[in-house]
C-alpha cells in the first residue's frame, strides 16, 4: 500500500495587503484571538525576525492556515434538531458535494484550518453548513452523515 505524502507546508509572510484578510480569516475565528502571541511574531517576522513557532504556513487547502488555531466553542444544534438529523434517511440528507471536508482528499479536506472546524462542529453537534451553499444555510451532506454515525 502506498501511503500519500503530507501536504507541504511553509513558513507563510503575507505581503502588507493580504494582513487584513489573513488576520480576519485565520484569528477572527480562533479560540485563541486574545491570549495568542502567534500574532505579534507574526509582525516581527515582517520586520526581519524569525518565523514564530506555530505561526502561519501555506496550506495546499486553504492557501495560508495558522498552525496555532484551534476552532470557537459554537452552540449545539437543539436536541430535536439532531433527532431530525438522526432519523432522516441517508438519502433524504443534503448531498456530500465533491468538495466536501468530509470527503477524503478534496480540497477543503487538506485544510488544516476547515478540518479543524468540521472536526470541531462534529464533536460539539454545532451546525456546519456547506460550503457551496451561497447563503451559507444549507447543512454540509459530510456532517449530517457524521451526526448519524455518532448517534449509533
Amino acid at each position: 500500500m502506498v501511503s500519500s505524502p503530507a501536504p507541504l507546508r511553509a513558513p507563510y509572510s503575507p505581503v502588507r495587503s493580504d494582513w487584513p484578510n489573513c488576520y480576519q480569516m485565520l484569528c477572527g475565528h480562533c479560540d485563541l484571538q486574545g491570549g495568542c502571541a502567534v500574532i505579534e511574531g507574526m509582525i516581527e517576522m515582517a520586520s526581519g525576525g524569525a518565523w514564530p513557532e506555530g505561526g502561519w504556513v501555506t496550506d495546499p487547502g486553504a492557501g495560508v492556515t495558522c498552525l496555532s488555531y484551534v476552532p470557537r466553542a459554537r452552540p449545539s444544534l437543539p436536541r430535536q434538531q439532531l433527532r431530525a438529523i438522526q432519523r432522516t434517511k441517508e438519502s433524504a440528507l443534503p448531498s456530500v458535494c465533491g468538495g466536501c471536508a468530509a470527503r477524503k482528499g478534496s480540497e477543503a479536506s487538506t485544510s488544516l484550518h476547515t478540518r479543524r472546524d468540521y472536526q470541531a462542529c462534529v464533536r460539539s453537534r454545532s451546525p456546519f453548513v456547506c460550503h457551496e451553499d451561497p447563503k451559507h444555510e444549507r447543512l454540509c451532506g459530510g456532517w449530517c452523515r457524521a451526526i448519524q454515525r455518532r448517534s449509533t
